[in-house]
Order: structure tokens, then sequence, then C-alpha cells
């Protein structure tokens, strides 16, 4: 029998090389976030800035595993502040009304850090006025460019339909299985109990 005798740095650069590729091929490749929005207006409300009070009619209530608040254990929001988080556009195919849309509204990832949402929350409770709840994986707002859209084809939405806001997803520019999301699109939404 003939054996080859290698240095032992060889075998040790060898075996590196041979676990960093199985790591490597094995690792689950990063979510990438689309950009299939417009920006409208940069933010001038900021993640780790103080949320201010809100100065007109609240028109969403924040509880749960947050990192700030602005009244008592909860972030209190008007129309104005929700606005100066920076606003894009994103133009998607409604499911509902099943025609073309431009809506208008904040990322959820921006909302996500300005409310300092811990790192182990999984999910948001998403409150509509009427007290219809649905459950929106916070997965689904890391990987995804969905908006708390505020307005439709450039009319704040009222009330009397969806507003004050509604949840947005990108229809028409990453593959939804709408059986399963066509329940996330809340609207009327009136508060959001991170968990």
């Amino acid at each position: 029998m003939f054996i080859i005798q290698l240095p032992r740095r060889i075998i040790s650069i060898a075996v590196f090389v041979l676990v960093f590729a199985a790591l490597v091929g094995c690792a689950p490749a990063p979510t990438a976030t689309p950009e299939v929005y417009q920006r409208i207006s940069e933010g001038t409300l900021n993640a780790g800035d103080a949320i201010p009070e809100p100065t007109e009619d609240v028109v969403l209530t924040v509880t749960g595993n947050i990192g700030t608040t602005n009244s008592g254990e909860s972030i209190e929001m008007d129309m104005p502040t929700i606005e100066s988080v920076g606003l894009v556009d994103l133009s998607v195919h409604d499911p509902f009304d099943d025609k073309d849309v431009t809506f208008e509204g904040v990322l959820m990832s921006d909302l996500l850090a300005l409310w300092k949402v811990a790192d182990d929350a999984t999910n948001l409770e998403m409150i509509a006025l009427n007290d219809y709840v649905v459950n929106v994986p916070i997965s689904d707002i890391r990987s995804y460019p969905v908006i708390y859209a505020i307005k439709a084809d450039g009319v704040y939405m009222p009330v009397s339909t969806r507003g004050p806001a509604m949840l947005v997803y990108p229809y028409g520019h990453i593959d939804f299985d709408e059986q399963i999301y066509n329940d996330r699109w809340i609207w009327q939404i009136k508060s959001i109990n991170v968990q």
C-alpha cells in the first residue's frame, strides 16, 4: 500500500475550504426587498427619534412589543406624524376592486423601525374600526415592501370606504398566493398590537 503524506498545513486549508463551501451552500439566501415603489418624500421622523404627541385626531394606536411610546404605554399617531415618516407610492392590481390603483403611504418596515419593534416580535395584530382583526406575520413586513396606505389614486381614503388606512401588498410585482394574502389586506385600520 502506497500512502502519500501531505503537510499538515495543506490538509488544514483543504478541510477549511470544504467546511466553508458546505456552510455557504447550506445557508439560506438573504431576502431582498424589491424596490417596486417610488419614494415621494424623505422622512423627517426617523428610527431613533422621539415620536411627538399627536396634535390632530389620532388615527393609529400602537401597543405591545415596542421600544418607545408617546402616550402611556402606547404610541398614538395623527396623520401628519405618519406622513412625516416618509411617503412612497405603489401601483398594484387591487384584488378587491379588480383594477390597477396607485396607493400612497408609508413603508411598514419604516414604521416598525420607528416603533423600535423588538427583534423577537413575530406578529402584528391589526384591528379595524369595526373591530375586525387580521394577524400579519412580521416576516411579511421584513420581506416585502408592504405599505400602510393612506391614499388611493392621490385621494385620502375616507372612513366610509377604506380609510383612514389600509395594508397594501405589492401585488403584480411579486407572486403572492391570493388565497393567503388577500386576507391580510386589512382596511380601516385603527390600531396595531405588536406581538
